[in-house]
């Protein structure tokens, strides 16, 4: 992957120019809660070689669980890393990316340890990162002509409704937004940024849309109902519908600032002051404000009201800056962790 010039804001909105070929190391992530029973197939059934991977390490994030999870995927060749308490699915995102990044890999593939994903799929997620074309592949349980197999149809409408909310919001076309079985290569690796604790897979969707990653969807098969136990994420619809706004409304709002909050502060602020003018020239022209007076008052309130989410929009775009300049110092520490890597091999 070619170096990008260390100290430049925004390098993601460069022309890209081809990537070079390399054997990948590949770290393959498996987060799990209470997945005692099924975990150690899935770990079985990741296939033991793969076109264009030179390493392929699995590591499990045990979340907490309270049954034999750990030792199970110990048992299967697993590496393990337990949180001492459940901290939630974002968190062991987290977890895996910091180990993808401080282990130097160059792809990171995550998939639940639920049995609901076909592990062998893998080397379809893959292909597109090996020979260059995209950034992050992500697997569609939803694109035209995938079998409707059994997902509820509940979850496929909740999905509709999510992977809607974030094209309108990043310009991309996605079908699957709420999908776990993703692969993110050199590139997404060096600058994904997340911080939901509930889960992270549409504000990665969004951060990565909004940093112009090449997205790419994959059809795959997958088991709409899990086997063994019940889903931490979407047990609860409701919950997982108003963690998923809070989470996609985070993601967005550091990306566009100016949308979220100055665009509607100026319009209400102007709106204000247009109503305040017209009060004003009623009373210069009669002497009085009546029957306008609730006119006046709502004009005074959306000037207020303006100027502060106008301020707001004005504070997040700093903080929007810093945070790019962040990721731009852990990206240039993720290359050097893999270049190192490469030299070693």
């Amino acid at each position: 992957m070619p170096r990008r010039a260390a100290g430049t804001i925004f390098p993601w909105r460069r022309e890209r120019r081809p990537v070079e070929r390399i054997r990948m190391r590949v770290l393959i992530s498996i987060p799990a809660l209470n997945e005692e029973k099924t975990v150690g197939g899935v770990i079985s059934g990741i296939p033991a070689e793969i076109e264009g991977v030179s390493v392929l390490d699995v590591l499990v994030i045990d979340d907490g669980s309270s049954d034999a999870t750990a030792e199970r995927a110990r048992e299967a060749g697993a590496s393990v890393i337990r949180h001492a308490r459940n901290r939630g699915l974002g968190a062991a995102f987290r977890t895996a990316l910091a180990s993808a990044r401080d282990g130097g890999y160059d792809a990171l593939v995550t998939i639940d340890g639920d049995g609901q994903f076909d592990p062998a799929g893998i080397s379809s997620l893959l292909a597109p990162l090996v020979d260059g074309s995209a950034d992050l592949v992500t697997c569609s349980r939803f694109m035209p002509g995938t079998p409707r197999g059994s997902t509820p149809w509940i979850r496929r409408f909740g999905n509709g409704v999510v992977a809607a909310m974030v094209n309108a919001l990043t310009g991309s076309r996605v079908h699957d937004a709420t999908c776990g079985f993703r692969a993110y290569g050199p590139a997404a690796l060096e600058w994904i940024s997340s911080f939901s604790r509930f889960t992270y897979t549409q504000e990665t969707l969004i951060d990565l849309a909004w940093k112009r990653m090449r997205i790419r969807e994959v059809a795959l098969p997958v088991r709409g109902v899990r086997q063994h136990g019940r889903s931490s994420i979407s047990g609860n619809l409701v919950r997982y519908a108003f963690l998923s706004a809070g989470a996609i409304y985070s993601a967005s709002h550091d990306h566009m600032p100016w949308r979220f909050y100055g665009l509607p502060g100026l319009a209400m602020t102007a709106a204000g002051l247009i109503a305040e003018a017209l009060v004003f020239a009623r009373w210069i022209d009669t002497g009085k404000v009546t029957p306008f007076k609730g006119v006046a008052i709502a004009g005074l309130f959306l000037v207020v009201i303006g100027l502060l989410l106008t301020i707001m929009a004005s504070l997040a775009e700093s903080s929007s800056h810093t945070r790019h300049l962040i990721e731009e110092q852990t990206a240039y520490r993720v290359r050097q962790t893999r270049s190192g890597q490469r030299d070693r091999a």
